[in-house]
């Protein structure tokens, strides 16, 4: 099957890693060919080129929609895909209206549907989403479930010296943007109360803000700050603990990827964890913004070694049944297939 891919992208994140990923996931299964329209970003790029994908880069701007529509409608027509795949509102909202080719919008948050308008299918990264966007669409039989996987290749190993880590220190390692959503303040002030070093891995908006704030509590030696990072891999074979203390989350990849690595997660009830997270069974919940129980289900997952044990299980389990790569990519190409069967709507 041949696939056209519209992918619009600011800066690094969780979404645009899976994106990259998932692209090239495709691509070694031998069962699609692919072409790209995308803005550049070097995650994406880097995918494409290892994976050999013919891309052309397009800048998804708004005042030149117009134009970028025309030219994604000569696309369609010179490439002749079987379907269209945009990645994330932004992408989706470019999409133009009657193509004669499946148009599929993929969500990944509770983004308006009015971004969706002009796409035939939508895909949502959880369960609750997908409830979500048949409701707003009006069209439940068009919503498919498109889980991201926690598969992660193998990364040349990560020493703690390289950040400073205390070996006396369990690590609490975070993976996100740098942003008041994903609950970094709430991490730092956990912090003051246990005897942790925190690994803080990505970039954002509020990355100096919360830098100031780790100096104002006292805790600025045991923190390190780094940039956004591709070996996820190894990163995680370095914690301890993996901590999603979001106040929004509609899933959060991070968590499969943790699974995959048996490492526990401790997260917050946002969205996404308090979908898939059993609390005490495969990961640990607390109340969004309860710095106190935050505090205390890492301290429990630290010190209590039976409660760690079942939950590195728990969390394994979870990943094998749902999050592989095999099973994520194995139900994309189902996606793929039903949509073509069933053509254009709009």
């Amino acid at each position: 099957m041949k696939i056209l891919h519209l992918i619009h992208s600011l800066g690094n994140s969780g979404a645009i890693t899976f994106t990259a990923d998932a692209l090239l996931a495709l691509q070694e299964s031998g069962k699609a060919e692919q072409f790209v329209l995308c803005r550049s970003n070097d995650i994406l790029l880097d995918r494409l080129h290892q994976g050999k994908i013919p891309y052309e880069l397009m800048d998804f701007v708004g005042w030149k929609k117009w134009f970028d529509q025309r030219r994604i409608r000569s696309k369609i027509k010179s490439y002749a895909p079987d379907v269209v795949h945009c990645w994330m509102n932004r992408a989706s909202s470019f999409m133009p209206a009657g193509s004669g080719i499946p148009s599929i919008g993929y969500f990944l948050s509770y983004d308006k549907i009015k971004r969706f308008s002009n796409c035939d299918y939508y895909t949502g990264v959880s369960y609750d989403l997908c409830h979500y966007i048949g409701q707003e669409s009006g069209h439940p039989d068009r919503v498919f479930l498109g889980h991201t996987f926690g598969t992660l290749p193998e990364d040349k190993p990560i020493s703690r010296d390289e950040f400073a880590i205390p070996e006396d220190k369990p690590v609490v390692l975070m993976l996100s943007r740098i942003h008041r959503e994903k609950g970094v303040d709430l991490l730092l002030r956990a912090a003051v109360e246990l005897d942790v070093f925190l690994l803080i891995v990505g970039d954002g908006p509020d990355f100096e803000n919360y830098q100031k704030l780790a100096h104002e509590l006292g805790i600025n030696s045991r923190v390190c700050w780094v940039d956004w990072r591709n070996d996820r891999s190894a990163l995680l074979e370095l914690a301890d603990v993996l901590a999603v203390p979001s106040r929004r989350e509609s899933f959060g990849t991070v968590m499969p990827e943790a699974w995959s690595k048996n490492v526990p997660v401790v997260a917050s009830k946002a969205e996404g964890p308090s979908q898939y997270i059993q609390h005490g069974v495969n990961g640990m919940l607390s109340e969004i913004g309860d710095v106190d129980g935050l505090v205390k289900n890492l301290r429990a997952v630290l010190e209590d070694e039976y409660l760690r044990e079942r939950i590195i299980q728990g969390g394994k389990c979870t990943y094998e049944a749902q999050f592989t790569k095999d099973i994520v990519v194995s139900k994309l190409l189902e996606t793929y297939k039903e949509v073509i069967r069933r053509g254009a709507v709009s």
